[in-house]
């Protein structure tokens, strides 16, 4: 009876094992299918991407912000994302592109210039084309003291366009009302 016993529990246990087994062997086969899907090099920008902040209006009556937009680097543009920060915050983190009333495009939580990199090194994006309008939204309180702009640029990644952050070339600057 004894012998019944302890093949009994041998089965178990070889059951647990194979159990385990079978386990190690689907989380294998899964990570290698997801690591497929993460791109083995970072989408970065080259060293050369600067922008620069001419001249910026801001109304704080109205809480309405326009900028001019130059493109000071060797590199071309596809478009920037903007965060701002008001008079309570110390980080940048009211994301912008919910207010755009510009007649550029929003691709990607960013100001689009179109569908290429299509500021050229040297070249200007009118105050007209950068029109905030922060009276939309009654969350957004207090005003405007510092705006944080970080260029985008479009690189190809296996075949597609795919939007690059050159966070090394993030501009920061106070803004009072004018």
């Amino acid at each position: 009876m004894n012998f019944i016993k302890n093949k009994k529990g041998v089965s178990e246990i070889i059951g647990y094992i194979l159990l385990i087994a079978i386990v190690v062997a689907i989380s294998v086969f899964v990570y290698q299918f997801l690591k497929s899907y993460v791109p083995k090099e970072s989408l970065t920008c080259p060293d050369g991407v600067t922008l620069l902040i001419p001249d910026y209006k801001y109304n704080c009556l109205e809480n309405l912000l326009n900028f001019t937009v130059q493109n000071e680097g060797t590199f071309s543009i596809g478009g920037y994302f903007i965060h701002a920060s008001n008079s309570t915050q110390e980080i940048a983190t009211i994301d912008l592109t919910h207010y755009y009333t510009g007649t550029n495009q929003l691709s990607a939580g960013a100001i689009s210039l179109g569908f290429a990199n299509a500021l050229d090194p040297g070249k200007i994006v009118p105050s007209v084309s950068n029109g905030f309008n922060l009276s939309i939204d009654p969350a957004v309180e207090g005003t405007l003291n510092k705006l944080e702009i970080i260029p985008m640029r479009y690189v190809v990644y296996q075949g597609k366009n795919r939007t690059a952050s050159c966070g090394n070339a993030k501009i920061s600057l106070p803004i009072d009302c004018n």
